[in-house]
């Protein structure tokens, strides 16, 4: 493998970056809020940025030949996940023409690498606290049954976005009680007595928060008053004016599907609908939960997912396909981790594996539905109660078997563990075969559901937050994710915008499910989610199916994080990183502030 020697200073900065992790380690890293709440400073080796920081994360500079597995990646492989990226990052001034020198390179591994050291900065991520370690989840696409009509145990149906759903800046209403407002285009603007259409309005918002990336919330109008849009509880007890885009039996799987934030409904005609997030109705997810509770919950909400867990047996899973070639390390990795989850004993995960211990949680009776129009308060019994229910509540429809059709398109939809004739088990443990979990496309087309929303029986669940979809077209690619380009198996991941720019490649180090085994790898920050929040923060997409979910249920561990930004877009966010310079400084929200991707406050 060929390493590019970009100029440096001689000797001092070399030795520096040797003693990097020393440095880190004795809380040197403070001195980044130093460079951040004063102007940058010249670097005195070209090759390293400014540092910055911001109210959520520290980013201190680094070399790229420091970063720990670099010189293992697989640039070629990188190359098509970096074009996808571009797709959208293209249309923003910094990128365009970084993508645009991206188009006209050779597509070989020395050119890339090159590429990367003349246009990209490298930092580290650090917590608030300036901590280097932070956690590494993962996520997939499910495939659960469903119908296009509401007919016998089908009877939850997944909803499109809904019409009375709008979108109000955050600073057009902030502490006011009223205001004058107008319709534009699914939003409410600020407006003024006498314009087109405007109205004035109560403000009613219940103690909602708006989405961090855009900082508008979610909201509806009743009456003149503009309140926060329904929770789940209100949803389900009322139903919505809203278009149905199928029909489920199971709504533990439906939740799964929501919270991962796109999936594939299986018809029992044969046919195939692939589903996007469209759009969120602005609650939070579990309010008040602890952080633990609300990992536990995260990890019963991905094994209802699963089509059919090996060597576990989840009451009510829905039926379909086997899948040949599992992995017995991950498979022991979900046995534990659901064992512990059902409160099944101490069943202890193998010396190698570096998930996270779970607290056995006793079975809880079902809670309430809560129909109030506030948000649900979730604490740990409501927790445990819930997770009993992902992994106990058996599906309405028990007796229905696929028929031979249906097996097929499962099958052509699911990719077979088979070895890849260019795989080399010797390769570098930067290096991973991702074919097994990419989906194929191809399925069969279907048409439109019928009917609309109806209410439905309460399901126990008390998160608050609802996720609405979109159809898209079944194809090899994965889903599309909250950047507008479709996600790659083992190349994308989903982060909290305002620490980690969305858009931008990001290098991991953590280990692989089920193994002690190194996971280096340049991934894209391209997703985002209601549970992923925070500095050195990722959920790490799997792909599609039962494969790549029992990868993502194993997910679970310390994760060290480097940002690689834009040369241009790295001075700048180290130039603006402080909003205010009056007593105290004021650290900027976002990290690369952006209209589209992070707005801020």
């Amino acid at each position: 493998m060929i390493l590019f020697n970009t100029p440096r200073c001689p000797a001092a900065p070399r030795r520096h970056g040797r003693l990097r992790p020393l440095l880190l380690a004795l809380g040197m890293a403070t001195s980044t809020i130093g460079a951040a709440q004063s102007a940058p400073e010249a670097p005195t080796n070209p090759d390293l940025g400014p540092a910055f920081a911001t109210r959520n994360a520290a980013y201190v500079p680094i070399l790229l030949d420091e970063i720990p597995g670099w010189e293992h990646e697989d640039f070629e492989e990188v190359f098509a996940s970096f074009n996808t990226n571009c797709r959208a990052m293209k249309r923003r001034s910094a990128w365009a023409p970084i993508c645009a020198k991206l188009a006209k390179l050779p597509h070989n591994e020395a050119t890339l690498r090159q590429f990367l050291h003349e246009e990209f900065f490298a930092y580290q991520m650090l917590t608030p606290t300036r901590s280097a370690t932070g956690k590494l989840t993962g996520y997939f696409e499910p495939l659960i049954s469903g119908s296009l009509t509401r007919q016998g145990a089908y009877r939850y149906p997944i909803y499109a976005t809904p019409p009375d759903l709008l979108m109000v800046d955050s600073r057009t209403v902030a502490g006011q009680a009223t205001r004058w407002l107008k319709r534009d285009d699914g939003r409410l603007v600020g407006a003024e007595r006498g314009d087109a259409g405007a109205r004035e309005y109560r403000i009613d918002l219940g103690g909602a928060s708006p989405n961090p990336r855009d900082k508008r919330y979610r909201v509806r109008i009743d009456g003149n008053t503009v309140r926060a849009y329904y929770t789940r509880q209100q949803i389900d007890a009322n139903a919505l004016a809203a278009p149905v885009l199928a029909w489920v039996a199971d709504p533990y799987k439906l939740y799964s599907m929501q919270i991962q934030g796109s999936g594939k409904i299986q018809l029992k005609d044969g046919g195939l609908i692939r589903l996007a997030y469209a759009e969120q109705n602005g609650q939070p997810f579990l309010p008040n939960a602890t952080r633990g509770d609300a990992d536990a919950m995260l990890l019963a909400i991905k094994a209802r997912g699963l089509d059919q867990p090996l060597a576990v047996d989840i009451p009510g899973a829905t039926r379909g396909v086997k899948r040949p070639g599992s992995d017995a390390a991950v498979d022991a990795e979900v046995a534990r981790i659901v064992a512990a989850l059902q409160g099944g004993g101490a069943t202890s995960p193998s010396a190698s594996s570096t998930s996270a211990r779970i607290k056995p949680k006793p079975k809880g009776k079902r809670p309430p539905a809560q129909a109030s129009t506030t948000a649900a308060r979730v604490d740990a019994s409501d927790v445990e109660a819930m997770i009993q229910l992902l992994l106990n509540a058996p599906v309405a429809d028990t007796a229905y078997v696929a028929p031979a059709e249906e097996e097929v398109i499962a099958a052509a939809t699911t990719p077979a563990a088979t070895a890849r004739p260019d795989r080399n088990d010797d390769a570098p443990a930067a290096r991973m075969d991702m074919s097994d979990f990419e989906g194929k496309g191809g399925g069969k087309a279907a048409g439109n559901a019928s009917g609309s929303g109806v209410a439905v029986p309460s399901t126990g669940i008390l998160d608050p937050s609802y996720v609405f979809f979109r159809r898209i077209g079944d194809g090899p690619e994965g889903p599309i994710g909250a950047l507008g380009v479709p996600l790659s198996a083992g190349r994308s991941m989903a982060v909290d915008p305002r620490a980690t720019p969305l858009g931008a490649p990001v290098f991991i180090e953590g280990t692989r499910p089920g193994s002690s085994t190194p996971m280096r790898r340049l991934v894209f920050a391209q997703d985002t989610g209601g549970a992923i929040r925070g500095s050195v923060r990722g959920d790490f997409f799997w792909g599609f199916g039962d494969k790549a979910g029992k990868m993502a249920l194993a997910t679970n561990q310390p994760v060290r994080m480097w940002l690689l930004l834009p040369k241009a877009v790295a001075g700048s966010a180290a130039a603006s990183g402080i909003k205010t310079r009056g007593e105290g400084g004021g650290l900027r929200d976002c990290a690369v502030p952006d209209e589209e991707l992070c707005v801020e406050e």
